[in-house]
């Protein structure tokens, strides 16, 4: 059910990143910032939950959560920290999440088969799973965010789910030349790019897990998945202004990750014409190869 091995080359700045990662000491991705005030308003029902939950969520505080996500009960507390963790202190990600689980009858049952494809097949079953019955208005780069937390809680460590967003797709068509269609639940896709992090955890001594957060940090940094801290696709900490290219990569993120929160016809239609946009800012070509990204 995986696809094979992928020989595209480790780009610069994924060994930068890791090299960088390592010099200080391999820390810890930030932990996300979140609203508290507009889940409990959407969420009034999980006041105790919410509450309870600390002001700042990382990757370890999701994973927590996940390990009881086999039960209906257990899948809905899962949900929603993978979801707080993601969308981070955005206004609307309660009513994103909230929209998810009215609009979709026994949505928290569904998500609970889902963790039970992960705990006893991995990341990529889980992910076919999904992908033959999705969840309306959940797409791939918030429901791998889910997929990541239940497969490092209950699956081996060899068959996890990396997440695959806007942050992600964006970073690999900058510097790997590789364009991941993210608006629709693909398979296929989705082995690919779990091949192609495979193969380059191997090579780097990482996790596939590991290899997808430095991607993350390679991109942005400071406060979760939500806030853009760092210049995309910065190549050093001199302190450099960005430059004209740098901002307009980062504008195209900010962007995109809006899309991933969006119907996916409308997603699909805009992405393409951000597709356009990427290939006449000189780094949106694969600046190892110099040749056009290619859709996938």
């Amino acid at each position: 059910m995986t696809a094979e091995p992928c020989e595209t080359p480790i780009p610069s700045a994924l060994t930068h990143a890791v090299r960088r990662w390592r010099d200080h000491g391999e820390p810890s991705q930030p932990a996300s910032r979140w609203s508290r005030g507009s889940w409990l308003k959407r969420f009034p029902e999980h006041h105790s939950f919410l509450d309870a939950l600390p002001e700042h969520i990382d990757r370890a505080e999701a994973t927590r959560y996940a390990e009881r996500a086999t039960t209906p009960e257990g899948a809905e507390g899962a949900f929603l920290v993978a979801m707080i963790w993601g969308y981070g202190s955005v206004g609307y990600g309660a009513w994103r999440t909230a929209r998810v689980l009215a609009e979709n009858p026994h949505a928290v049952d569904r998500l609970a088969e889902v963790a039970l494809v992960a705990r006893d097949r991995g990341g990529v079953a889980a992910f076919h799973d999904l992908a033959a019955r999705p969840l309306r208005y959940l797409g791939v780069a918030f429901g791998t965010k889910y997929l990541r937390f239940v497969t490092t809680a209950l699956a081996p460590a060899d068959a996890g789910a990396p997440i695959l967003d806007a942050v992600v797709r964006r970073w690999l068509a900058t510097h790997a030349g590789l364009r991941l269609d993210i608006d629709a639940w693909r398979p296929a896709v989705y082995e690919k790019y779990v091949a192609l992090l495979g193969s380059w955890s191997e090579k780097l001594d990482l996790t596939v897990d590991t290899v997808e957060q430095m991607i993350f940090r390679s991109a942005i940094s400071q406060e979760g998945s939500a806030l853009w801290g760092e210049q995309w696709a910065s190549s050093d900490e001199s302190g450099t202004p960005p430059s004209p290219t740098q901002l307009a990569e980062a504008a195209l993120l900010e962007l995109e990750r809006l899309f991933d929160t969006a119907d996916t016809a409308r997603a699909q239609e805009a992405r393409s014409h951000l597709d356009e946009l990427a290939r006449i800012i000189p780094r949106g070509w694969a600046p190892e190869t110099r040749q056009p990204p290619r859709d996938v």
